[in-house]
């Protein structure tokens, strides 16, 4: 799944989400920059292309340990005994991004170690995908617009 498709599904989960955190701005600050974090093992994302993660990019594969759900609790867990509120924005954010990709046709390695990959049907840059990031943005107007509304009455 392209960047823009993971930030705006994560946006929506976030809009959906976001009244059970304790801190609402903590909250989509981890939210967006956990988004992005599995793509750090791939040369090919912007994150990925940075100096800081060239060192994991020599250790792992895209789509590898990153992207599983024992690298993805694992750190869940400490942020949630140690920097509890980071936990949630983390667990939303990292969670809608591993999410997404698992509908594409690459698919993940969501048991890492084991080699069972799960495949989706979403070709990564396809039609398809640029039609559901252009739903995600309007659900994503949609529920600021009505956030703004009942703030407002």
């Amino acid at each position: 799944m392209l960047n823009r498709t993971h930030i705006a599904f994560s946006l929506f989960l976030g809009l959906l989400f976001f009244k059970f955190s304790n801190n609402p701005l903590i909250f989509f600050i981890v939210l967006i920059v956990s988004t992005f974090l599995p793509d750090l093992d791939s040369y090919n994302s912007k994150i990925g292309k940075r100096f800081f993660s060239r060192v994991l990019t020599a250790f792992t594969k895209h789509r590898g340990i990153i992207h599983s759900l024992l690298f993805f609790l694992g750190v869940y867990f400490l942020l949630y005994f140690y920097i509890p509120i980071l936990s949630f924005g983390f667990f939303v954010g990292y969670g809608g991004h591993l999410l997404g990709d698992l509908i594409t046709k690459q698919g993940l390695r969501l048991f890492y170690p084991f080699k069972f990959r799960i495949h989706g049907f979403l070709k990564t840059g396809g039609r398809l995908e640029s039609f559901l990031f252009l739903i995600f943005v309007l659900l994503d107007i949609f529920l600021i617009f009505r956030l703004v509304i009942e703030n407002i009455f």
